[in-house]
């Protein structure tokens, strides 16, 4: 007898379902989505993704690396990219209001609904806060399908919105880490997003999907050096 599957929740916002990705696709159909740097362009775009993203760590764009795999990833694993690493920062000064905002991003990515996603307001609001909370706050929102303020009227954002406002909140709480250790925490935020890619530390312990083969053995591990983990220190 076969094993009767429940039926599944529709996740709404469409935009936060599975996507098909793959390491091998041309790069340039991720470049296209994140704004990169001039030196990062210089790259050929006709690089698989897996050795683009190669390219970017062995030249030490961590910025770069960063906005690449935030853009690679479908919009549910980029928002959950996002919310991990800015909690790494915030995690240093403790406010309730900060945790309860990212729990909020957090259960949405779990449980995508379009209830849920109403109660983030308004991206014109949200918008107005360019802390890394606020950012991550404004990827979630462009997740939507709609974020036109006035009734009645439409406006889609770009995936490429969303990705490239995750990379931001990533980037600027790593510029707040306290010390000399700015490159060390972009190195743990790239080694997270690869470790996502991987279909690791994810939400649930059965994600949707995984997407293998971004981490290539030239960039796995030590990818600038010996990477101390600040985060547990």
């Amino acid at each position: 007898m076969s094993k009767v599957v429940p039926p599944q929740p529709e996740i709404s916002p469409p935009s936060m379902g599975p996507r098909k990705v793959s390491a091998k696709q041309p790069a340039i159909s991720t470049i296209d989505k994140a704004k990169l740097g001039e030196k990062a362009l210089g790259l050929q775009g006709t690089l698989p993704c897996h050795e683009f993203l190669n390219s970017l760590i062995s030249l030490k764009l961590r910025t770069d690396a960063i906005k690449f795999i935030a853009a690679w990833l479908p919009p549910r694993e980029s928002l959950w990219y996002g919310c991990l690493g800015v909690w790494q920062i915030a995690r240093l000064q403790p406010q309730t209001a900060v945790r309860e905002q990212i729990d909020k991003v957090v259960a949405y990515i779990a449980c995508p609904s379009t209830q849920a996603w109403a109660g983030f307001g308004s991206f014109a609001a949200a918008s107005k806060d360019s802390s890394p909370l606020g950012l991550l706050l404004q990827a979630a929102i462009l997740t939507g399908d709609n974020i036109c303020p006035f009734p009645r009227k439409n406006i889609k954002p770009s995936p490429s919105f969303q990705a490239r406002t995750v990379a931001n909140a990533l980037v600027t709480a790593a510029s707040k880490w306290p010390g000399k250790e700015r490159e060390t925490c972009l190195d743990l935020c790239i080694n997270i997003g690869l470790d996502i890619a991987e279909g690791k530390h994810l939400w649930g312990p059965n994600p949707d999907q995984n997407y293998p083969g971004l981490r290539q053995a030239t960039n796995t591990g030590q990818m600038f050096g010996k990477t101390r983990n600040i985060w547990e220190d």
